[in-house]
């Protein structure tokens, strides 16, 4: 169990880490909710904060470290803070999402065993409709990935997101087709199917793989392409999905190094929300990219790993600043991007955390950039997400 420690107001300034409890004013006035995250806060709104504590007579906040045990016990340590946060967009349900991934988990499990898995793969085309739905009423998609606790459910948490990503971008550049978005969607779902032939210890190695172990890792798409026919899937776009999301349009993909057009499109679609969610992932040998810094590796990998209309279309969805990114404001506030306005990618929708002072608010207001004059992202602190 974490353990907060007490420190000196005066450090405040060069500390990461979350609020462990309240931290309220002589008049009992709000400064900092517990579950404050202090890495939120711009280097100016720090400076102030500090001065308000010290004019309040505090000398003191408990505070949770900023090291890796925070980030696997935050959610468990009751963040009511980041509980009240009412982000104003539609997002994925997260019932769904936790019957999808332990669907994933059922289904790659059955397929480990060399049991038949014909009928878990019909009840997750089930699901997979209904994740269609919600999809196509999702303007924000990133705010609905989910982030990996555990290194045994990396797989199956990573194959929910990449369905989600490909889906979403699938409507875009689709004009909506609901069926082929739902495809797409399920192919998402099972396109690291053949991991369920890979050793654990290659999938869960706390380090980069070697020679060998990437040879065999790389056989997954093909394992997993035969997989899927011997469970009677036989629909194209997901056998596509699933045996090239990892080609490249330079040929220098596997396992067939296709390049360009021969690579279908739904697979380059998959190529792009698969690097994304890869890369925006915390691993044990590499620390997560920021949704900020994966847009701009999409952007520079576009007409060598990724298709650029693909990678064109994720880039104007989700804008420079893709909605979860924490960022500081030009009048020194802090606020979540919450939604991208089409056409816009500098000037998203956002919702304000902090005021200058470093005050978290208790009541929320959006604003959108787009329609505020004057007021701009000075820059990118962190990620919110779930």
């Amino acid at each position: 169990m974490l353990k907060a420690k007490k420190i000196p107001v005066s450090d405040l300034e060069k500390f990461k880490g979350i609020v462990a409890e309240d931290v309220v004013s002589k008049a009992k006035a709000l400064i900092l909710p517990r579950g404050s995250n202090l890495s939120w806060l711009s280097n100016v709104a720090k400076k102030n904060l500090i001065a308000k504590l010290k004019a309040e007579g505090i000398e003191y906040i408990s505070v949770y470290s900023s090291d890796v045990d925070l980030q696997k016990n935050f959610f468990s340590q009751g963040a009511e803070y980041k509980e009240k946060l009412d982000v104003p967009v539609k997002r994925i349900d997260r019932e769904l999402a936790n019957q999808t991934m332990k669907q994933i988990g059922d289904l790659y499990q059955r397929i480990a065993s060399g049991e038949d898995a014909r009928d878990l793969y019909d009840s997750l085309i089930v699901t997979g409709h209904i994740l269609t739905q919600e999809i196509l009423q999702s303007d924000a998609i990133t705010l609905s990935l989910i982030k990996v606790r555990e290194k045994d459910e990396y797989t199956y948490v990573h194959s929910f997101n990449v369905a989600l990503l490909a889906g979403f971008l699938a409507a875009r550049l689709s004009r909506r087709d609901k069926k082929l978005v739902e495809k797409i969607t399920i192919g998402g779902l099972v396109h690291d199917i053949g991991k369920a032939l890979i050793p654990l210890e290659i999938l869960n190695k706390p380090g980069r793989l070697d020679d060998r172990e990437y040879a065999i890792m790389k056989a997954h798409p093909v394992y997993g392409f035969n997989l899927a026919r011997q469970n009677g899937i036989e629909d194209l776009v997901v056998l596509s999905i699933i045996r090239w999301h990892h080609e490249r349009v330079d040929g220098k993909g596997y396992p067939d190094g296709l390049t360009r057009d021969a690579i279908p499109l739904v697979a380059r679609i998959a190529a792009v929300a698969d690097v994304f969610d890869a890369v925006t992932t915390d691993r044990v040998y590499r620390t997560a990219e920021s949704p900020y810094n994966a847009i701009s590796l999409i952007f520079m990998g576009a007409n060598t790993h990724f298709d650029p209309e693909v990678a064109r279309e994720l880039i104007l969805a989700l804008g420079l600043y893709p909605p979860g990114t924490v960022v500081e404001l030009s009048n020194q506030s802090t606020a979540v991007v919450i939604a991208s306005n089409h056409g816009d990618m500098i000037r998203p929708v956002v919702m304000v955390l902090s005021d200058f002072n470093g005050v978290f608010l208790e009541e929320k207001h959006v604003i959108n950039l787009k329609q505020a004059p004057g007021l701009y992202i000075k820059g990118v602190i962190g990620n919110f997400s779930e």
